[in-house]
């Protein structure tokens, strides 16, 4: 049943009161660390190869078959046409509505459920591990998507709520414009973009800027105050910026004159605000943080978030992350939008 705990841990599907006694039973006990690591190896590998895959045709009759003479197969030719004549009649059963199948006869693992012997045989046992590891194949990848499916969904709904802010936000002034991003100064960074929306009261909480996905559990997520930052001694600043790495990636505006113009609300259906966390890498590769290497979640202008696999356009997500000149910055004009994350500066350089 402990184990059963950790796992459901791990996958988040514990009550709060389970939860908190397996935290405190693994700060009692090494074994039981030892015990989660392991397990969470496993679960990082269910979540890294969550893509759906068709299964191949006729699994399905050749795994009941398997099941029904697990062992004692004997190499003759008539078992190799009893197999066959399984399978056909199998094949023919496809198309026959379930409550009219006949109950199948003389089978060794049914029939030992209908006899008066009360012998577990090691047949049993194997035809009764066949089928967990036939149930653990099926459960494992679909309770993985399941939890990939929620935390996306919530991740969707947090842009919402940004949406929202922004659109309170640009209501509030007359060019209606989204928060800039300084060029100087101790909040010179995307991430900076969600401070006014807290600290004037349009996002009730700083947690509706980040994704859960990529916080440690039960983490109450912070974000310091704009005074905060620049009152902060150099040697605290580290510190304070922590969080700031969390934080959705922003539009960085646009650059004019030598000035960084903020994005305005304009209700386009194109135009990108901000999305999941994703990264440029040296080599000029995108690295999305939160739902695996899949997609990202992107909130629009007009309000609305899609979410976008990377597979499918990948031309059009990664003109999201450079302007017109391939450059990690502001875009190059009012239509060039670049969404920045973390501590990308506005222009690059400064």
């Amino acid at each position: 049943m402990m184990r059963d705990n950790l796992l459901g841990y791990l996958l988040n599907a514990l009550e709060e009161d389970e939860a908190r006694d397996v935290e405190v039973m693994a700060e009692r006990s090494p074994d039981t660390q030892q015990e989660l690591q392991r397990l969470q190896s496993h679960v990082d590998l269910l979540e890294n190869s969550w893509v759906d895959v068709a299964p191949p045709a006729g699994l399905a009759a050749r795994a009941c078959a398997f099941l029904d003479t697990p062992v004692g197969r004997k190499s003759s030719s008539a078992d190799s046409s009893a197999a066959a004549t399984r399978e056909a009649s199998a094949n023919d059963l496809d198309d026959t509505p379930i409550e009219d199948r006949p109950i199948p006869q003389g089978s060794r693992a049914f029939g030992a459920l209908t006899s008066d012997s009360s012998r577990f045989t090691m047949a049993d046992m194997l035809v009764a591990a066949g089928a967990c590891l036939a149930a653990a194949v099926i459960f494992f990848p679909a309770l993985a998507s399941s939890r990939m499916l929620a935390s996306r969904l919530q991740c969707e709904n947090n842009l919402h709520q940004v949406g929202m802010a922004l659109h309170e936000f640009a209501y509030q002034n007359k060019q209606q414009s989204y928060p800039a991003i300084d060029t100087d100064g101790p909040a010179d960074f995307a991430g900076s973009f969600g401070l006014p929306l807290v600290e004037q009261g349009f996002l009730k909480s700083p947690e509706y800027l980040s994704c859960a996905a990529n916080r440690p559990k039960n983490d109450k997520f912070r974000l310091p105050t704009l005074q905060e930052v620049a009152q902060a001694a150099p040697d605290k600043i580290p510190g304070l910026h922590s969080n700031f790495e969390l934080v959705y990636n922003y539009n960085l505006g646009s650059q004019k004159n030598g000035r960084v113009i903020p994005p305005k609300m304009q209700g386009r259906s194109d135009y990108p605000v901000a999305s999941d966390i994703v990264r440029v890498g040296d080599k000029g590769d995108l690295a999305p943080n939160g739902h695996g290497v899949t997609g990202v979640n992107i909130l629009y202008d007009d309000g609305r978030v899609e979410f976008i696999r990377l597979d499918e356009i990948p031309d059009l997500v990664r003109q999201y992350y450079f302007n017109d000149l391939g450059k990690v910055e502001a875009g190059v004009n009012e239509n060039d939008p670049v969404l920045g994350s973390g501590f990308t500066k506005a222009i690059a350089g400064r």
